[in-house]
Parts: structure tokens; C-alpha cells; sequence
């Protein structure tokens, strides 16, 4: 289930340690940004671990840079569901797309795509198809 957030203050909420943080990246044309999981079996979100130094924001940022090469703004809201996988919470901050690089460092073990939002719903991972349809709705 979605559960919408508002951070205005953009601080780390000690209180949460259970949980990723990732991006929903998407842009300009209203295409979303996937990339494969490090054993490159399904489609997700860019995401990762939370950083004890550095915003849940900064830190979504990183990991979109990381994972997919990506750079662009973050909306403050910040939308929760869990995983069905591992049952760990991920928080996901909407991401519009400014730039999408060729160089970044997980690049030799992910692959990328930028898709329609019909062809991500045919390859995501079950778990993601809710957000991924909610998010949709949402933001374009």
C-alpha cells in the first residue's frame, strides 16, 4: 500500500532505520528510468541502503547517479510501500530526469533502460507495478 509524505524539512528520520531509499525517475517525454538488479534478474527502481550522514533525499540522489547515471530535481514528497521481497520498507522520491549520463559506477553491473510507462508495467517486478501505476497517475 502507497503512503504519501511530506518532508519539508528534509531530515533523516532516525526513528526508520528499516528501510531503502530510491527514486522513480522520469522524464521530460514521460518515460521512467529502470535498471536491473545487481544480479540482474528483474527490472526496479534505483535504490539502495539509507546513509547515517546524509538526508534520505541526498542519499535517493546518490543512488539514482549510482545505479543509473542519473542526474535531475527531487520533489519533497516522498511516497512508502514495502517490499514483498524482504519485507523492508523502501521510500521513493520522484525524480524528473535532467540529465542521463554514459558513465556512472554500477554501470558494469546493471543495465538500464529508459521506457514507456506501458512497457515498464510488462517488465518491473510485481512488487513495483502498484507504485510504478500510483506514481503514474500522480506525477504525469
Amino acid at each position: 500500500m502507497l503512503k504519501i509524505q511530506k518532508n519539508h524539512q528534509r531530515l533523516v528520520h532516525e526513528e526508520n532505520k528499516d528501510y531503502q531509499v530510491g527514486v522513480f525517475a522520469y522524464t521530460e517525454t514521460a518515460k521512467v528510468v529502470l535498471v536491473t538488479s545487481r544480479k540482474r534478474e528483474s527490472w526496479i527502481l534505483p535504490k539502495g541502503n539509507r546513509a547515517k550522514k546524509r538526508s534520505d533525499r541526498i542519499q535517493a540522489k546518490r543512488e539514482a547517479f549510482e545505479e543509473a547515471g542519473l542526474q535531475g530535481s527531487l520533489n519533497f514528497k516522498y511516497y512508502d510501500f514495502k517490499s514483498s521481497e524482504n519485507g523492508k520498507r523502501i521510500r521513493i522520491y520522484s525524480m524528473r530526469v535532467k540529465k542521463i549520463l554514459n558513465s556512472f559506477p554500477e554501470k558494469k553491473e546493471r543495465k538500464r533502460v529508459v521506457i514507456s510507462f506501458d512497457q515498464a508495467e510488462q517488465v518491473v517486478k510485481e512488487e513495483y507495478l502498484g507504485i510504478l501505476r500510483e506514481l503514474r497517475k500522480r506525477i504525469i
